[in-house]
């Protein structure tokens, strides 16, 4: 089985390799329905995780949208 990583919104914002600001994740995750990002995200209880590479897949398609969300 393969072993998924799933990170945090707080870990991807101290991450260097993910340029998204507190404010940016937050907007991200609240219109995550309309945007695309709801397959990358995992609620568990109250907290929300991110899979990884779902997450990375998530920001390329970005790219094909001119970046709208």
């Amino acid at each position: 089985m393969d072993a998924k990583e799933y990170l945090t919104p707080e870990h991807i914002i101290e991450r260097p390799e993910y340029p998204f600001s507190h404010g940016q994740m937050r907007h991200y995750l609240s219109k995550r329905h309309r945007n695309g990002l709801a397959k990358a995200v995992r609620k568990i209880g109250k907290r929300l995780y991110l899979r990884k590479d779902l997450f990375e897949q998530w920001i390329e398609s970005q790219a094909d949208k001119g970046g709208k969300s």
